[in-house]
């Protein structure tokens, strides 16, 4: 049978001969006794917008990583305490690591502003994306560069284009947030270690061995994350930090799409008195 099949009825049968993933389905069908079934089709994509598009997969992984934490703490994986680590904590990171390239393209998009007072927000193209990024998945090289770019930006404001200057504070993470973000990033410096079973070492890729070691050295002391794999960590510590973490991120994020929203009900101004002006 299909793994999931929908009757003309609308009676839904799911698939559960894997043993393996029965706990999940339980927990899936739970769910759908709770909350329905929303069998219509769905779509991929994102909006137009300064961040390009970044915040809202952020948004979209963090979701993910919570579902497999919710489903994994909850014994629904098979691996008591070991099958769903690596996904969890790579949706996680990887949701940390679009918030920030958001970040960074609002700035590049705020910079365009003070040029172009009527800029839209309606972002459907960009050159030479990549090379905003620097090193590819360096969380606090990111950062970094966003930072700087910020207060460039901010401290050659034009104030023709917007009244106000952006307040620096409300965009930049606060000492607790930084450091956390700096184990994050040294945990995982090369965005592989929570995707792939091994890590590459000159020219030997050397697996990843589970074991249940304990060393309190081992242990990043802001996040909670292990330094490497084989050693126990809290999960509850770890998804506490995170969970602030991305508050944090989410505060800026909205920042950001405040400034959006007001610089589109401008451009909503200007193009009705232009329109009126022509007709």
């Amino acid at each position: 049978m299909d793994f999931i099949e929908i009757s003309s009825d609308g009676m839904i049968t799911i698939d559960d001969s894997d043993h393996e993933i029965l706990p999940i389905l339980e927990a899936f069908g739970t769910l759908i006794e709770k909350n329905g079934f929303d069998h219509l089709s769905i779509a991929c994509g994102v909006s137009p917008s300064p961040d390009f598009g970044y915040f809202e997969l952020a948004d979209r992984f963090w979701r993910a990583s919570l579902c497999i934490y919710a489903l994994g703490a909850t014994k629904c994986f098979w691996e008591s305490g070991a099958g769903y680590s690596e996904p969890w904590l790579f949706n996680a990171r990887h949701a940390v690591e679009l918030y920030l390239k958001g970040f960074l393209l609002n700035t590049i998009w705020l910079e365009e502003l003070q040029s172009s007072a009527h800029l839209t927000s309606h972002k459907v193209e960009f050159s030479n994306l990549k090379k905003e990024f620097g090193k590819p998945h360096k969380l606090i090289e990111i950062y970094n560069l966003y930072t700087t770019r910020l207060s460039q930006v901010l401290g050659n404001w034009n104030l023709d284009s917007m009244p106000e200057v952006p307040d620096m504070n409300s965009l930049v993470f606060g000492t607790d947030e930084k450091e956390m973000l700096e184990e994050l990033d040294e945990s995982d410096e090369t965005s592989f270690r929570f995707r792939y079973s091994s890590l590459k070492q000159g020219d030997t890729e050397a697996i990843q061995q589970i074991d249940w070691h304990h060393d309190s050295s081992k242990i990043y002391p802001k996040t909670g994350l292990p330094s490497e794999a084989g050693y126990f960590f809290d999960h509850i510590l770890v998804i506490n930090n995170l969970y602030k973490m991305i508050g944090e991120l989410k505060k800026i994020k909205g920042y950001f799409e405040g400034i959006t929203m007001y610089q589109d009900v401008i451009n909503d101004y200007w193009n009705e008195s232009l329109s009126d002006l022509y007709d």
